[in-house]
């Protein structure tokens, strides 16, 4: 795999030891799913990469060089039928891009609660940063258990998104997805999902979980995912999570970048 790192590939990449960004878990990142070597909605990945990099008071390569990176990146390691693409840049200045294949999920998942508590207005909810160890933890705290993913409450017990994902659920036929208020991530196919598939903002409390009708996962990457059960309440209305993935994935094939 070639790696673009400050503006050159490289077949071997070897990281500053002294570099504060990888040591500190200081920076920011953005992935995305690309299709036949298109990336899904790049120009706001950018968009919010950036946004993230002035909340960190991180020196923001320029667009044109990300962008060159990332199509250098793409030719260079060919990934079809899907890839994932990653922007990664440290808060020494240094930055890179990857591209590898990546298999879609073919199966539902089963949720549990994290209990690690989020706070909706600490530095680091609703951006994406390097610093991934409240989500390490709370994933291996799943996995210990049999679970595939954990799901995030803040301090007014709301439901905020997953360790991986944001969240989606399905109420009388309709879909919600946490406030941005709660302090999940402004999740791009979470914003493309509000405009263009009705899905509604809303407040919802821990134990109210296992009243909706459904719940899903949902990022670039993995686009929508069904959730079958949420420790040990199983939903039924697994289908309508199938029906909104297989119309957004058309969504998305008809709106690639070019």
């Amino acid at each position: 795999m070639k790696i673009y790192f400050n503006n050159a590939l490289s077949d071997d990449l070897a990281l500053p030891p002294t570099g504060g960004g990888w040591l500190l878990g200081d920076g920011a990142f953005e992935s995305l799913r690309t299709y036949s070597g298109k990336p899904f909605a790049l120009e706001r990945h950018l968009d919010r990469l950036e946004q993230t990099l002035r909340d960190l008071k991180i020196a923001a390569p320029s667009r044109a060089q990300l962008i060159q990176g990332i199509n250098e990146t793409i030719v260079a390691n060919p990934a079809t039928p899907f890839g994932r693409l990653r922007i990664t840049v440290f808060g020494d200045g240094n930055w890179m891009v990857t591209h590898i294949p990546y298999k879609p999920e073919s199966r539902f998942l089963k949720l549990c609660l994290s209990p690690i508590k989020r706070y909706s207005l600490d530095l680091t909810s609703g951006i994406k940063t390097i610093s991934y160890q409240a989500s390490a933890v709370a994933l291996r705290e799943a996995a210990s258990k049999g679970f595939d993913d954990s799901i995030f409450v803040n301090e007014r017990g709301e439901v905020m998104e997953s360790a991986l994902a944001n969240l989606l659920w399905l109420k009388d036929g309709q879909w919600f997805t946490p406030d941005l208020n709660s302090g999940c991530l402004p999740g791009v196919t979470r914003a493309i999902l509000i405009e263009n598939f009705g899905v509604i903002q809303a407040p919802l409390l821990a134990e109210e979980l296992n009243s909706v009708d459904g719940l899903a996962l949902t990022s670039s990457v993995r686009e929508i995912v069904g959730v079958q059960a949420f420790e040990g309440h199983l939903y039924s209305n697994s289908k309508k999570a199938a029906e909104l993935a297989s119309a957004f994935h058309s969504w998305i094939l008809g709106n690639l970048e070019q």
